[in-house]
């Protein structure tokens, strides 16, 4: 589902992307969880509790909600907005109270097909003589032996075709094969990559592509925080690559309690 919001600019739910009216291609992409706080607040722009925000959007999907993660991305959510002349897209009602900014003006997109018209065609038309025909010599109804014989061919052939699948299912399992994560000593960020990647590049290259997409996503590092970094090799040689990056939170004995993951399939610097 997509929105115009001020009548500037596009904001797609689906990936969470921010794109202007006058651009084709997005200009910004908000977090995984970004994306659901903000679309949680579409779908209720009346006034709704913290406790409601943290269940909904966190307890629900399996994750570990606090006031601190809230605060957290309402001050992202708040940043990214600025940037379309929006000072405060999330409003602080009363003490434990939130609601999307009242003086937002936002419209649903809806994507409109044209039915195509239907237009007279003449046909020539060459009248047949109509054939009767009679309905209780055609009709034979099946007798119970006949009936039997149907339902046990389907299950024979519903048999046979479940085997299959089996079969297939046997032939084609791996045993899973954990993957080995080293990590990297890196200023403050504490850094973890895979031993296939650390094979593939240096370390100090990994590092400083490391820092390139991190800074231009606007991710700081912080205490209690791990990353998780791959990108291609076509990275290093012309400049496009898929990358993905995983920004995790560690709680208690959870090492990753909650991760934003952000993927691009060509990555530009």
């Amino acid at each position: 589902m997509r929105y115009n919001i001020n009548a500037r600019f596009i904001y797609d739910a689906t990936d969470g992307s921010l794109t202007q009216l006058e651009s084709a291609d997005p200009d910004s992409q908000l977090s995984i969880t970004a994306n659901a706080l903000f679309y949680f607040f579409l779908r209720n722009t009346g006034i709704v509790s913290r406790e409601e925000v943290l269940k909904k959007v966190w307890d629900d999907n399996g994750l570990t909600s606090s006031n601190s993660n809230l605060n957290q991305y309402l001050s992202i959510l708040r940043k990214a907005f600025r940037h379309y002349d929006i000072d405060n897209i999330i409003v602080t009602v009363s003490r434990g109270y939130l609601q999307l900014n009242p003086d937002v003006i936002i419209e649903p997109i809806d994507d409109i097909y044209h039915q195509p018209t239907s237009t007279p065609v003449h046909q020539l038309v060459t009248a047949t003589p109509e054939l009767t025909i009679d309905q209780e010599e055609w009709s034979v109804p099946l007798t119970p032996h006949a009936r039997g014989i149907c339902w046990y061919v389907a299950g024979s052939c519903l048999l046979v075709f479940s085997l299959i699948l089996v079969a297939l299912g046997l032939f084609n399992a791996r045993d899973p094969s954990p993957i080995a994560l080293t990590r990297i000593s890196h200023n403050q960020c504490e850094l973890l990559a895979s031993d296939e990647m650390l094979r593939s590049v240096s370390v100090d290259m990994y590092r400083k592509n490391f820092d390139d997409v991190r800074q231009r996503l606007g991710i700081t590092c912080k205490p209690g925080e791990r990353f998780l970094f791959f990108y291609g090799d076509r990275l290093e040689t012309n400049g496009l690559g898929r990358v993905f990056l995983a920004h995790c939170a560690m709680h208690e004995d959870n090492p990753f309690s909650y991760c934003d993951n952000y993927f691009y399939y060509s990555w530009k610097p």
